[in-house]
């Protein structure tokens, strides 16, 4: 649903610019009204740059039923950093007559102001150090002094400072990790590639004390709607396929087994599909301990891109010893192949 006034204004400017650049500032003015109105634009004060009219006197100008008029400065910004760029349009009365109609003022809605913020960047090269610090108080103040010495030809106003503290030693690295959440999609394969790490990025947020309310709930959003997707893939014996269809694959079948494990703690998850697909794969260990190779995998980085039987049975061992099965099932043999 689009939702706009009958009379508004839009900006149209760079998102950045280097100090001593110039650019063109376009105003567009849009009317929707079903009468004629008298239009003046009027950009706001600002020591932060200048602006130079390129539309003569059209500033204020007639502007009738569905039309739009586009109004033009130079701008040329004398500071650095975040410059915010206001201009107005509102509609006034007037005598002149515009199409041979009389000028209308709105009763709703006669001003629309709009405000854009410029990235003004220095010239020259940008240089950045860097200082870290670990820190260990156990309990005690601790203070760590540095002391930044800028180039001899440094541009004036170009300097800054950021100082960040961050009680993790990955901090840095896993900052944001709830922006790695993504919806689930595509075949067996590629949907368990997306799930899976979303529920390691919810083990890793609830283990640092970083999950809140918001992050949960997106995120059991993907859970649920990828564990829904997945029983697309599984067979009545238990084993998931790439496609739906075929024999069931091994690999992708303990793979599934060990993410649905990690994320009953998070979402839903029916008991007897981990059943089922658990039972399959035993069937499928052999007598010397080493699991079968069935069905065939593309993504093969699910499995660390080796495709022998050794690391295909300690793959499934080890979604075994995740779920803990050893503990509850004499059938699974002993691994004999390592």
């Amino acid at each position: 649903m689009k939702v706009f006034q009958p009379f508004f204004l839009e900006l149209t400017m760079p998102y950045s610019i280097i100090r001593g650049e110039n650019f063109e500032l376009k105003a567009t003015v849009f009317n929707y009204l079903t009468s004629c109105i008298m239009v003046t634009v009027t950009p706001g004060p600002s020591s932060d740059y200048t602006l130079t009219p390129l539309s003569g006197d059209l500033y204020t100008s007639c502007l009738c039923a569905n039309e739009r008029k586009t109004l033009r400065w130079t701008m040329s910004p004398t500071a650095l950093g975040a410059v915010n760029v206001t201009v107005s349009a509102e509609a006034v009365a007037s005598h002149v007559s515009c199409d041979n109609e009389v000028v209308s003022v709105p009763d709703r809605g006669r001003i629309d102001v709009v405000t854009k913020s410029l990235i003004v960047k220095a010239e020259g090269t940008e240089m950045t150090k860097t200082y870290n610090w670990l820190f260990c108080p156990k309990g005690n103040t601790l203070i760590e002094e540095a002391e930044i010495h800028l180039p001899e030809n440094v541009i004036e106003g170009s300097a800054r400072t950021s100082v960040s503290v961050l009680g993790v030693i990955l901090g840095r690295a896993l900052k944001n990790l709830d922006g790695l959440l993504q919806m689930p999609h595509g075949c067996g394969e590629q949907n368990m590639a997306l799930l899976a790490p979303n529920i390691y990025i919810l083990h890793y947020l609830k283990g640092t004390q970083q999950l809140t309310t918001a992050i949960m709930e997106k995120a059991t959003n993907f859970l649920t709607s990828g564990y829904q997707r997945q029983l697309n893939y599984k067979s009545d014996d238990g084993a998931y396929t790439t496609f739906g269809v075929g024999p069931g694959n091994t690999w992708l079948t303990a793979f599934v087994v060990r993410s649905f494990a990690k994320a009953q703690s998070f979402i839903y998850i029916d008991p007897r599909t981990i059943e089922e697909s658990k039972t399959w794969l035993q069937h499928k260990q052999q007598e010397t301990g080493c699991f079968e190779k069935s069905g065939k995998l593309f993504n093969n980085r699910m499995k660390g891109g080796v495709s022998d039987e050794v690391t295909l049975s300690a793959y499934v061992t080890a979604a075994f010893l995740e779920i803990n099965i050893s503990q509850h099932v004499s059938r699974l043999k002993e691994y004999r192949a390592i």
